[in-house]
């Protein structure tokens, strides 16, 4: 399986919502209940892929990593 990442403009969106969920938590969770819908919803319909999902996950938890990182380095 090849998962993409950053691979349309949503995933900026979805890097961005990682770095601020560091800030404020609940962000995560409304993330990845969003995340979940979708992805059951559109797996039905045949518009969504596994790999499309796990690319968005990814590209959030890079968010949240690198600001993890830089936080911890200060």
């Amino acid at each position: 399986m090849r998962v993409e990442v950053f691979d349309d403009y949503q995933s900026i969106g979805h890097f961005l919502l990682g770095v601020s969920s560091v800030f404020i938590p609940q962000i995560f969770y409304f993330f990845l209940a969003y995340e979940l819908i979708e992805f059951c919803l559109k797996k039905g319909k045949k518009r969504e892929k596994a790999r499309n999902f796990i690319g968005d996950l990814l590209e959030f938890f890079m968010g949240v990593g690198i600001v993890c990182l830089s936080l911890s380095i200060m």
